[in-house]
């Protein structure tokens, strides 16, 4: 009570008894330093323990503060214990930047723990700081920390460890466009996880390989990982990460030009987010509803839903990401404000390592600049989209690069350069399985055969897409065939568009699953195995059927040879 009346503390009430705190930081300084270290240690563990007595049943309520007093206490064990959590804490409010800096103060208590208990804490703590790196974009410094660790876990033979581990070696690796890696990570994941029935981190090393599928054009094999994704992560409860899964699943459906799957994986995801009070998986799936609308020509909807994922998204990665797509947007408007958010997305993604979708980004960004008529601008942009797309194996983004230059170089006046980059990017979508994209690029391909004058060329390509865009439901750009073949005086069909065939190669059981479990979705009639190979499909069918099939004559697939499955009228 002296203290306080000489104004060197001030009561307070908290619970049941007073408080007194010092009036000015320099006096408690001072009076800190007064004190012998063993002394002050003695008295930080005594103030941590009272508070772990005091607030046994809230003891979240003053986790700072208990990890404060048992730091300084130098009490190892319960530093890193209350630093992980107040760690997990701030996470969860997307605070990574306090979340890492709690854990690297954990990472120091933790050489203090006994050797038995020292390494499996140690990869706790370092197996979240990977996580909130991630999402401040700091892909390639979490690589580093957890290669760090990787001889760790092969001495320690733990499979609770090692699932989670090579999970988030995985989830990293693909970020920063290393596939052959990243599906390596996941697959380990998926056989350390077997080992102690993980059945959480195996759902979510699905979401990895579904992820990765995307990436790699390979959109069939994306929806298998992604369906075992969701059953995995149903029966474990594992929410956040199931909401993942149902976005992933989305995107896959977005290539496949699948769009009102689409938009429903992507409701699945928003609903999960909205649950749990989740703005990451709220902006994810909205923009990525976005991108949908805009692919449909939806502009409005889309504007609406990108500006409202952008608004949403709690940490640096996902606001590149959103300002991104919402530049793509402006860019279906023909509107010149795509130009400051896709260079901001470009300009993030590279300072993040997240070459995939800097290349895309540098695509959109590249055609923003031909609406301007900045072709020599826009050129090189889409060059560098293309490069980096080749390199790390994004198949779609290549596919967009690729088409991007043949728009440019038609713009330019050289149509012979235009229908090579066209050609090359036919063949990537139909590799890749991209009908939506295969459809776009034949409509490019018959405005340039038109302003070529070469109208039989023309009419091919158009009905072409026109029988694309009619099988997919897209019907403003059935509206822009059909505008196309009025003012060339061409006739499209009236009649429905051909139902669709799958044929799938021999070998690819998951791919066939996945399409006859997803016919409608994809508006696929029949799946059927690839016969010239040598297989016939499964079980004898009834006879009528499969004199049908029989009779049945399956064009070459031509460039789609090397694909799991091809689709023939």
């Amino acid at each position: 009570r002296e203290l306080t009346r000489l104004e060197f503390l001030s009561e307070g009430a908290e619970g049941d008894g007073p408080v007194y705190v010092f009036r000015h930081a320099l006096t408690r300084d001072v009076a800190r330093a007064s004190l012998a270290p063993a002394r002050r240690q003695a008295l930080h563990l005594a103030a941590g323990v009272a508070l772990e007595g005091l607030y046994a049943d809230r003891v979240e309520e003053v986790e700072d503060r208990l990890a404060y007093h048992f730091s300084k206490a130098k009490q190892a064990d319960k530093a890193v214990e209350y630093l992980t959590r107040l760690a997990a804490k701030a996470a969860r409010s997307y605070a990574h930047v306090e979340a890492v800096a709690a854990l690297e103060d954990a990472l120091a208590h933790v050489e203090r723990l006994p050797a038995p208990e020292r390494d499996r804490r140690r990869l706790g703590v370092v197996l979240r700081a990977a996580q909130s790196l991630s999402f401040l974009g700091r892909f390639q410094e979490g690589l580093e920390r957890l290669l760090r660790e990787e001889a760790r876990i092969e001495r320690l033979d733990l499979p609770s460890l090692a699932g989670p581990y090579y999970l988030w070696l995985a989830y990293t690796e693909s970020h920063l466009g290393r596939h052959d890696r990243a599906i390596a990570s996941a697959r380990r994941a998926l056989d350390e996880a077997r080992r102690c029935r993980d059945e959480a981190t195996m759902g979510k090393a699905h979401v990895v390989v579904a992820q990765e599928s995307y990436w790699a054009g390979e959109p069939l094999q994306g929806l298998a990982a992604g369906d075992r994704a969701v059953e995995r992560l149903e029966r474990s409860g594992e929410r956040w990460w199931l909401g993942l899964a149902h976005w992933i699943v989305g995107i896959n459906h977005v290539i496949l030009g699948a769009f009102d799957a689409a938009l429903e994986a992507e409701a699945r995801a928003l609903a999960i987010g909205e649950s749990l009070g989740d703005p990451r998986l709220q902006s994810y799936a909205t923009w990525s509803t976005g991108w949908v609308h805009a692919l449909r020509g939806d502009a409005e909807a889309a504007l609406e839903a990108c500006r409202a994922a952008l608004g949403r998204a709690p940490d640096p990665v996902n606001t590149a990401v959103a300002q991104g797509h919402l530049g793509y947007v402006h860019l279906e408007r023909g509107d010149r404000a795509a130009v400051p958010l896709l260079e901001a997305a470009v300009g993030e993604m590279r300072r993040f390592g997240f070459r995939r979708l800097e290349g895309r980004f540098a695509t959109f960004l590249g055609e923003a600049y031909l609406l301007d008529g900045r072709l020599e601008k826009a050129r090189d942009l889409v060059r560098h989209g293309l490069e980096v797309t080749a390199e790390t194996g994004y198949r779609y983004g290549l596919g967009w690069a690729q088409h991007a230059l043949g728009r440019i170089a038609q713009a330019a006046g050289a149509p012979a350069e235009a229908a090579a980059h066209l050609g090359d990017a036919l063949r990537t979508f139909l590799g890749a399985q991209a009908r939506f994209m295969t459809g776009r690029t034949q409509l490019t391909l018959a405005e340039l055969s038109a302003a070529r004058g070469d109208r039989a060329e023309a009419a091919t390509r158009l009905r072409e897409a026109h029988a694309v865009f009619r099988a997919l439901a897209v019907p403003r750009y059935v509206e822009r065939a059909a505008r196309l073949a009025a003012t060339l005086g061409l006739a499209l069909p009236e009649a429905p568009p051909a139902s669709y065939v799958a044929v799938v190669r021999p070998g690819e059981d998951a791919v066939f699953a996945t399409l006859e479990a997803r016919r409608a979705d994809l508006k696929v009639a029949e799946v059927v195995w690839d016969r010239r190979l040598g297989e016939r499909r499964r079980q004898a069918r009834p006879v009528a059927l499969e004199r049908r099939r029989g009779q049945r004559r399956v064009p070459p697939p031509g460039p789609a040879a090397a694909a799991a499955f091809f689709l023939s009228p």
